[in-house]
């Protein structure tokens, strides 16, 4: 799956659309301040957010995979939406 659009709505949540037309609002908050999200508590830094195509990103080495964001709006395990259970981002 491949991200038509990204952006940032406030208060650490993004707004989301595929390809295939699943769209929704998922909040980031609670990974925002852990580890190398440290940065992201910074709302102006948080806002910067894009899309590379197969995932959402902040700079060349702060990115979330798409599958990890499409499981969590349609609430399937990556495995039931790739044929032979793996994937990989090109």
């Amino acid at each position: 799956m491949k991200i038509s659009g990204v952006n940032s709505i406030g208060n650490y949540t993004i707004q989301i659309e595929f390809e295939d037309g699943v769209k929704g609002i998922v909040n980031l908050a609670e990974l925002v301040g852990t580890g190398i999200f440290a940065v992201l508590q910074d709302e102006k830094q948080f806002a910067r957010v894009h899309s590379t195509g197969y995932s959402i990103a902040w700079s060349d080495d702060l990115e979330i995979d798409a599958a990890t964001i499409y499981a969590e709006l349609t609430g399937k395990a990556p495995s039931s939406y790739f044929s032979n259970g793996t994937y990989a981002t090109n």
